[in-house]
């Protein structure tokens, strides 16, 4: 496969305009990375260097680019907001295509609770749109700022509400694909239209999670929904963690969720403590092992009854709260300060080097079986451990440390995203800390499938020199190799973000 050369950016210029083309070494630099952590596993950057940057403003200009990226078997990279942690990064001589001048709403289907809309439109645009409206997105990454809608789709993500009404793979109800051959096609699920059918295979979900892989989302129809005129947030605290677990769980039970609990998440000292010094440079109360808090949305009289059964059950654990806690509103500080510094990180270059972003956030997310959390926690905190111990993994523990041991927040039904942080010092990762973190992380692996897990719910982080063995080691081989098998049907020539997967 060829890297991206002076002829094929000609040939992009000619026909996208200059201004829709940079070879600029400072904007291919920009383009290198996401916020994730593969940087962190090597010492030459420049195998992250796009050949050129495009930003296509339609989908005929998006053709265009795919079929000379197909002439001369360039490699494309789709690029959203680039605040996941697996996918967007660049490669060497790639083609680097940006969607963010795609951001209009194509169609506003009041009466029947769809929006279309391009794939560059930043989330934080779409929930404001439709909240201008009288609506609500179901559509809510914590990167709401950064993050683009067509990557919503290209990683099936998270959403804060996702406990009641899912990931967005549930809310996009169609949307339009640029395949490597450069055909636009617009597909559902079994049908054209933005509904379920069975006219036709279910094609849509082929493209959901696919990274980049199979094509270039250019458009989706999400639904959306009527705000809940009552909503109600609670917190609670407790002297052990496993009460605040156990209180989690009970709080997301089927019968809790279509009462009104559309969120609850739980949180551990190891990152309350840290959290609560760096924000309100206050010290966390040492007998407080965990919170746990909650989101009640409905109509008054359900909220109001749900509230009443929630506070049972969290007085049934042992919950609590205390003056001497700080006001709950830290809690939003701290989702705002994670934003902050995680987009940060999704444009950083060489400043990381030079003094101006020495560390770097390394976000994790496992996928556990809400019946084993509580023992796969007591066996993670234990290995989390042992990456700080200075004896297990010297080199790892004198450049990485745990900002978060992981917050249980719901994903599919009776399972739990562990939504965790590390903290990385890339002037310290030498080849020494990368092999002790590969070392690492290969034990883990093996933790979370120990209780039926999976290596991750949302951000895909698997170290790319481990990912074909990894990833058949949870697939399964033969699912593997069918994977491999749909990708060269749609991706013959292997343009399409090749370096993810295979």
């Amino acid at each position: 496969m060829m890297e991206a050369k002076q002829e094929a950016i000609d040939e992009l210029k000619d026909n996208l305009g200059k201004k829709k083309v940079a070879d600029d070494i400072a904007t291919r630099i920009v383009h290198r990375f996401t916020h994730g952590p593969e940087i962190l596993l090597h010492s030459e950057w420049d195998k992250f260097t796009p050949g050129c940057v495009v930003y296509p403003e339609t989908v005929e200009e998006t053709q265009m680019v795919v079929r000379v990226a197909d002439k001369y078997e360039i490699p494309i990279v789709p690029q959203g907001g680039r605040t996941c942690t697996y996918g967007a990064e660049g490669m060497y001589g790639c083609i680097a295509v940006d969607l963010a001048r795609m951001d209009k709403i194509v169609d506003f289907d009041e009466s029947n609770y769809r929006i279309t809309v391009e794939a560059g439109m930043r989330a934080v645009d779409f929930i404001n749109f439709l909240a201008e409206k009288g609506y609500m997105s179901l559509e809510f990454p914590t990167m709401n700022r950064a993050s683009q809608m067509g990557s919503r789709a290209a990683l099936h993500g998270y959403n804060k509400f996702e406990g009641r009404w899912g990931s967005s793979g549930n809310h996009i109800k169609a949307l339009e694909v640029v395949l490597p051959n450069a055909k636009a096609v617009w597909l559902g699920r079994g049908t054209r239209f933005p509904t379920k059918s069975v006219v036709g295979y279910n094609l849509k979900d082929l493209f959901i999670g696919s990274r980049g892989t199979l094509g270039i989302i250019t458009k989706l129809t999400e639904r959306f929904i009527d705000p809940p005129p009552k909503y109600i947030y609670g917190i609670s605290a407790f002297k052990d963690w496993r009460d605040a677990f156990k209180t989690y769980i009970d709080l997301k039970r089927p019968l809790m969720l279509s009462a009104g609990v559309w969120r609850v998440k739980s949180y551990h000292k190891w990152l309350l403590s840290q959290a609560v010094k760096a924000i309100l440079e206050l010290d966390w109360p040492e007998e407080v092992a965990a919170l746990t808090d909650y989101h009640i949305l409905g109509y008054p009289e359900v909220v109001e009854a749900t509230e009443r059964l929630v506070k049972r059950v969290v007085s049934e654990h042992n919950g609590y709260w205390s003056e001497d806690l700080p006001e709950t509103t830290f809690i939003g500080r701290m989702h705002e300060s994670m934003e902050k510094y995680m987009g940060m990180g999704a444009i950083g270059t060489e400043r990381i080097e030079k003094g101006g972003m020495g560390d770097r956030i390394v976000p994790y997310d496992p996928g556990i079986p809400d019946g084993n959390l509580i023992k796969m926690y007591e066996e993670h905190l234990e290995h989390l451990r042992k990456m700080e111990d200075g004896e297990h993994y010297p080199a790892l523990a004198d450049s990485m440390r745990v900002l978060s041991p992981g917050e249980p927040v719901p994903t599919d039904l009776s399972y739990t995203k562990l939504w965790g942080q590390w903290l990385a010092n890339l002037k310290k990762f030498d080849d020494e800390a990368r092999n002790e973190f590969k070392q690492w992380f290969a034990e883990w692996a093996n933790i979370i499938w120990r209780y039926n897990g999976s290596l991750t719910a949302t951000h895909n982080f698997i170290p790319r020199d481990m990912e074909v063995d990894l990833r058949k080691r949870e697939l399964g081989e033969d699912y593997y190799e069918l994977m491999r098998a749909i990708k060269r049907v749609i991706d013959p020539k292997n343009i399409m973000n090749p370096k993810v997967i295979f």
